[in-house]
């Protein structure tokens, strides 16, 4: 299944692609060009929040990213 870059929606939530659901606060533009956004996500089970990096979105709208920093339980700052 092909992915691609994309811009996530404050306020939504995506599931990712291995299973979980993920809550998008804030988004914003990557330092790093090729990685296009990042967004703070928080995990609707767990509470977990980190910042994703390099989001892809998938044709049966799964989510994932590149890789994540700053996880933690409660409030990631950006």
């Amino acid at each position: 299944m092909k992915g691609k870059r994309f811009k996530p929606a404050t306020g939504t939530v995506y599931t990712n692609k291995g299973g979980g659901t993920y809550l998008c606060g804030d988004v914003w533009e990557n330092d790093t060009p090729d990685l296009s956004y990042c967004a703070r996500m928080t995990n609707t089970k767990t509470g977990w929040t980190l910042i994703a990096h390099g989001l892809i979105q998938y044709e049966d709208g799964t989510i994932e990213w590149d890789y994540s920093t700053g996880g933690r339980w409660g409030e990631v700052p950006a």
